[in-house]
């Protein structure tokens, strides 16, 4: 998924970190878990993670690639289903879906992807031309809704369990991020329709990594979490940046995640953002005070011996300010960093109410040991 401040080229310099260390696996929390690649690339090196983010698409990846251990095999499903059923006259599919494992699973993202009948849902009523919005084709929109309308059913029904539910669901905003017709983010749609907006919805589904049992997710804010936990070894932090809330960027994804069988979103605006009253989407770590703030409590409440903070060079936070509260909780006084240049993610081009300061930034990798 096309995401601000995805880890996964930078995987190999925050593993190497964690070696130089010599923080050998064991229990760790993946705080501001976002698409869970950090939590995935531990789990699978060993650790035993426990993953928390606010936004629920994050906990439908922590699910999926942090939690599940093996592709289900969806018996209760091939037995339950009367429509998937009919699609298993297809010899070629009813071979596939009879197999145990990845076989099964792509064989149920084919009958997703391909034989199920679009339909008119929340998606295409609010996120598509007939909406009022180009998010998605109508085409498309329609067939969101009608994957995300038969995993409710299948889940409610008890035909897929929990792993089976979360896998195909991480599959489905992933297929649905690469047909968004956006530069990348969700606060705005593209007026004209991009290629990659005119292809199918197609579920491409990711296999769980197999590693330490016990890996857990959390729909909660990480200091709660923390508290919560219990003794790691590790505290991986991977905050936001800048003053970009999560929740207006990413607001179709959670709708997505979320559903619309019990609580119907509100949805305001020409981008059609979720109202929440609550704000129970909105982080504290988008502003410098509140940055500031949420690192001290996280680092007050929770039992790791090692913190890593991932940052850049374009934080709200300032070195000196962010140096300070990691030097105050650490067991020494003393923090340390590790420095790797990257290509910067770039949202849309420079214009004359965005221009980027550089196309390169600084991954900004601090550490310190804290009990």
């Amino acid at each position: 998924m096309r995401y601000i401040g995805n880890k996964t080229r930078l995987l190999p310099f925050i593993l190497e970190a964690v070696t130089s260390l010599g923080l050998g696996p064991g229990a760790a929390h993946d705080a501001c878990a976002g698409t869970a690649v950090v939590g995935r690339e531990l789990k699978a090196s060993g650790w035993r993670v426990a993953s928390s983010d606010i936004m629920s698409y994050s906990y439908v990846f922590q699910r999926a690639y942090v939690v599940a251990q093996r592709v289900p095999s969806f018996a209760e499903l091939r037995a339950g289903d009367p429509e998937l059923r009919r699609a298993m006259r297809s010899q070629r599919f009813r071979a596939a879906l009879s197999r145990r494992g990845p076989g099964a699973l792509s064989a149920v993202c084919e009958y997703l992807s391909r034989w199920l009948e679009p339909e008119r849902g929340f998606i295409a009523a609010h996120y598509a031309p007939a909406g009022g919005r180009m998010y998605f084709t109508d085409e498309n929109a329609m067939r969101i809704d009608a994957i995300r309308t038969r995993l409710h059913g299948w889940h409610s029904e008890g035909l897929i369990g929990d792993d089976g539910f979360y896998i195909l669901l991480a599959a489905l905003l992933e297929a649905a991020d690469r047909v968004a017709n956006t530069a990348g983010v969700y606060a705005a749609f593209i007026k004209s329709w991009q290629p990659n907006a005119k292809r199918a919805v197609d579920l491409v589904p990711r296999h769980p990594v197999r590693g330490a049992r016990g890996s857990t997710a959390h729909l909660a804010d990480a200091e709660k979490v923390a508290s919560q936990i219990g003794p790691v070894e590790l505290l991986y932090i991977d905050p936001p940046y800048n003053s970009r809330q999560y929740a207006g960027y990413y607001h179709i994804p959670e709708v997505i995640a979320r559903g619309w069988f019990s609580d119907v979103p509100v949805v305001r605006g020409k981008t059609g953002l979720i109202r929440d009253s609550a704000g129970t989407t909105r982080s504290a770590w988008c502003s410098s005070k509140g940055a500031e703030r949420s690192l001290r409590d996280l680092l007050a409440a929770t039992e790791a011996r090692h913190v890593l903070v991932s940052y850049n060079s374009e934080g709200v936070l300032n070195e000196i300010a962010l140096r300070r509260v990691l030097d105050d909780a650490a067991i020494d006084g003393r923090s340390c960093r590790f420095v790797r240049e990257y290509r910067r993610y770039r949202a849309d081009r420079n214009h004359a109410k965005r221009r980027y300061r550089a196309d390169a930034l600084r991954e900004l990798l601090y550490h310190a040991q804290l009990r």
